[in-house]
């Protein structure tokens, strides 16, 4: 077996090694947000939610990021806390400063299925002050963080849009994590799921990168059908 024919080998074997470790979601509803800074549009990211596995907090999130609560939603909250390689916090449809918390059920609401890992980035949890004391802010991850495995209740995935969260993740802070920007929610609101669908936490998963780009149809299936031609080749 000759240089180039070793090397597909093992990007192909590494593929699967990370496809057998990766976990399967069910998507059950989605949302967006459209993320401004300052004037500057930064983008439109989708977030597909987990409602088989924490269905109280997803509703409180669907609620939010649509008809709100007494006329608070998540339009128009900012962005309170950013730190880089780590995540942006959001959602404080209260005090719009990182202190409030509210919900469909009250002050606060307890967690839901804390097993749920935070092993990349995209992961959107309920951020908390403690065990029982979810409200209406939110945390999106930017890389895998398990420091925040079995604390924080996960509402779902980024779909769409993680390159968005990732630019927001960028903008200036003071020593406090603040941002220097006014970063906010311009637009939210629900994204019709016609029927449930599954994601996975693999970062090389082939049909999320081809969903979540802008690679024509026709392109779409041209790379699958390489990736099918190489495994034809490992099979001879």
């Amino acid at each position: 077996m000759d240089f180039h024919n070793s090397l597909v080998f093992l990007l192909i074997l590494s593929s699967h090694l990370v496809i057998s470790d990766a976990r399967q979601f069910r998507v059950t509803d989605q949302v967006f947000f459209e993320i401004t800074s300052e004037d500057k549009v930064l983008g439109r990211v989708v977030i597909g939610l987990f409602g088989d596995l924490a269905p109280k907090a997803v509703k409180n999130f669907k609620v939010l990021a649509s008809k709100g609560i007494n006329g608070k939603s998540y339009k128009g909250t900012s962005f309170t806390r950013i730190i880089k390689r780590f995540m942006v916090q959001g959602g404080d449809v209260e005090a719009d400063d990182g202190t409030g918390s509210i919900s469909i059920y009250g002050e606060t609401f307890h967690d839901e299925n804390l097993d749920t890992q935070h092993s990349g980035a995209g992961f959107v949890s309920m951020a908390n002050k403690g065990p029982d004391t979810n409200g209406c802010q939110f945390i999106i991850t930017t890389t895998g963080t398990p420091w925040l495995d079995h604390l924080h209740t996960v509402v779902g995935k980024v779909v769409d849009g993680q390159n968005v969260v990732h630019m927001l993740e960028h903008t200036p802070t003071d020593v406090d994590d603040r941002p220097l920007l006014h970063v906010y929610i311009s637009d939210c609101g629900l994204v019709p799921t016609l029927e449930p669908y599954y994601i996975s936490d693999d970062p090389y998963d082939l049909w999320a990168w081809i969903k979540a780009s802008a690679v024509p149809l026709t392109m779409s299936f041209s790379i699958l059908g390489f990736f099918q031609w190489m495994m034809r080749k490992m099979e001879i």
